[in-house]
């Protein structure tokens, strides 16, 4: 991908109501989220646990319930696909952490449960432009997170699509195996989602945080790039 990036959110999308921008990160150094990071990870974990007294809590939380919305009017399950918002925030609840990555991954991990939103990074230098958050046609390519094989996906889903019709991120639910953030990554692609309930001030509040914590923790710059 080159210096002419660019994200797109299709009408279709924002009339299902969804919102997303991105952040464009460039120099950064992937390694193992250091003890500060992992504290502050701690930290926002105990209040997650303060807030919610179990799992039904969690399921029923205003920012979950937006998400899971979202899933059943384009005809997916949220039990069997749940938000990624929801499965970190009952990971966080029941394991009292969350998921150690690296420290790119594991920041926006932090935010995403901090301000209610869905975060998902990916190697900018292994997506074409632009980088589209569309509904699939059904024909789009797509190996998941982990995986070797590809799998079909669901016309009518929505996800974030490359220019070459890769699959980045099914709903978001399951990344792709191509494009994930490790510690080869130089520069790096940050999507953040949410819906039309969440206000605007969150976006702007968790875009900065995010963007403060890599650039803190990975080094490099950020430029915005939301459409």
């Amino acid at each position: 991908m080159n210096s002419d990036v660019v994200f797109l959110v299709a009408e279709e999308c924002v009339r299902l109501g969804l919102r997303a921008g991105a952040v464009v990160f460039r120099g950064v150094r992937v390694g193992a989220a250091p003890p500060e990071l992992r504290s502050l990870i701690q930290e926002e974990v105990a209040a997650v646990r303060r807030r919610h007294a179990g799992p039904a809590e969690v399921r029923s939380s205003p920012d979950v319930v937006r998400f899971q919305e979202l899933l059943r009017k384009v005809g997916a399950n949220p039990r069997r696909d749940p938000p990624s918002l929801e499965r970190l925030l009952l990971f966080a609840l029941k394991r009292g952490g969350l998921p150690a990555i690296n420290a790119l991954v594991d920041a926006y991990n932090l935010v995403s449960i901090r301000y209610g939103l869905s975060l998902g990074a990916h190697d900018l230098d292994r997506v074409a432009a632009p980088v589209s958050l569309r509904l699939f046609t059904g024909g789009e390519l797509f190996t998941p997170l982990g995986r070797a094989e590809p799998e079909p996906v669901t016309p009518g889903e929505y996800g974030y699509v490359d220019a070459g019709g890769r699959v980045l991120c099914r709903l978001d639910v399951l990344q792709a195996d191509f494009s994930k953030v490790t510690e080869a990554t130089a520069n790096a692609v940050l999507i953040i989602e949410g819906t039309e309930g969440h206000a605007p001030e969150v976006f702007r509040d968790a875009r900065a945080e995010v963007v403060a914590l890599v650039t803190r923790f990975c080094g490099g710059t950020a430029e915005l790039v939301t459409p």
